[in-house]
């Protein structure tokens, strides 16, 4: 319960998800597994059962599911139902992090008059529909400073506010060890294993890490991720093409990417568009891994350059290649580059500290809300 004399806020966060396959999802339960419960009641809506709801729940969240679907036109029964559940379970504030639950949110926050902040994870949107999403939205928030040229033609820069994501040290640190992947695969203890973790897609740019591969000596690469049918059926074409089907080893979509990173490496991320600020970067650092990341986005704020990794141009394989090759041949690099990303993660990137400044900024926009509302009682 709320201290005495104390409002306890009742918060509506929004998914398009009902697994934990993103980094986003693993923001969400973070912030709300850290939540102060004293202060913010978190309840979620998601767009039905499954991992997600289990990990909410599992956080300390009360789960609502229905699915919004897509936005091909206003659907009124949406709207409906989002302001039938404010109403019954008096939400204060919506936390919104995709494109069309922000618009069913927002045009919802803007007829119960609440405040909506909009979580925004990806340098890339449309312009259109960018323009609404924020003219609904009471504040916005980026992961990463980069992400502000996505917004460089909106004036009102009060409503814009960076705050990174986080990574739980003490969970990260000793999450349950998981039978070894290299045993898994039978990779040798001394083969130097680099790792590429995330979503398989045409932004995610395996294609180019893959050509990197055939100029990297003495190592192998994990391959860990889902994704489009087509693409990963390119990327594993390119294997056999470039006749390094002996050192890639696609493992699919995995849940023990903890115990994974903790046995890889380098962290290779040759992703060229699209991205935020990768949660597999800050993990990779917290694990003591050196990262090779390319100048994409929020990329070059998590990896110092030079001194916890390197950031490369974008589709340069030859450079992906020649980083690579550098970290695998020197191991006393490699060592010195993790001490020296898990040092950064500590001073920057913990999930205390991204709590700490969006509860924050919560209390700062139901203080402003609470004070129009009375206004507007006044008069």
């Amino acid at each position: 319960m709320a201290g005495k004399g104390r409002k306890r806020y009742n918060i509506l966060y929004t998914t398009s998800f009902a697994s934990m396959m993103g980094g986003g999802q693993w923001s969400l339960y973070y912030l709300i597994k850290h939540l102060n419960k004293d202060i913010f009641h978190p309840i979620v809506l998601c767009p039905k059962e499954g991992e997600l709801a289990d990990k909410m729940r599992a956080a300390g969240s009360e789960v609502v599911s229905f699915n919004m679907g897509r936005i091909r036109y206003v659907n009124p029964l949406v709207i409906k139902k989002l302001i039938n559940l404010i109403k019954e379970s008096r939400i204060d504030l919506i936390h919104t992090d995709s494109s069309t639950e922000t618009f069913y949110a927002g045009i919802t926050a803007r007829i119960m008059r609440i405040p909506l902040i909009w979580h925004i994870r990806t340098s890339e949107g449309e312009w259109f529909l960018d323009r609404i999403l924020s003219l609904l939205s009471t504040q916005l928030i980026f992961v990463a400073n980069a992400i502000e040229s996505r917004f460089d033609w909106l004036k009102d820069t009060q409503k814009m506010v960076v705050i990174y994501n986080g990574i739980d040290l003490d969970e990260f640190d000793n999450f349950p060890v998981t039978p070894s992947i290299r045993a898994e695969f039978k990779i040798n203890k001394d083969t130097v294993l680099l790792g590429c973790i995330g979503r398989i897609e045409k932004r995610k740019g395996q294609e180019y890490l893959i050509a990197a591969m055939r100029l990297v000596d003495n190592a192998k690469l994990l391959l860990v991720g889902s994704g489009e049918e087509k693409y990963v059926k390119r990327v594993k074409t390119l294997f056999e093409e470039f006749e390094i089907s002996d050192r890639v080893i696609h493992v699919g979509y995995r849940q023990d990417i903890s115990s994974i990173i903790k046995e890889i490496d380098i962290i290779v991320f040759p992703t060229i568009r699209g991205e935020g600020f990768p949660r597999v970067i800050l993990e990779a650092m917290a694990a003591g891994k050196p990262i090779v990341a390319t100048d994409n986005a929020g990329n070059p704020e998590a990896v110092e350059d030079g001194i916890t990794g390197y950031i490369v141009p974008l589709k340069d394989s030859l450079a992906l290649a020649r980083r690579a090759n550098e970290l695998v041949l020197d191991k006393e690099k490699r060592d010195r580059m993790g001490a020296a990303g898990k040092k950064r993660v500590v001073k920057n990137f913990t999930i205390e500290e991204n709590v700490k400044k969006t509860q924050k900024l919560y209390l700062n926009i139901l203080e402003k809300s609470n004070k129009k509302k009375d206004g507007a009682r006044t008069n």
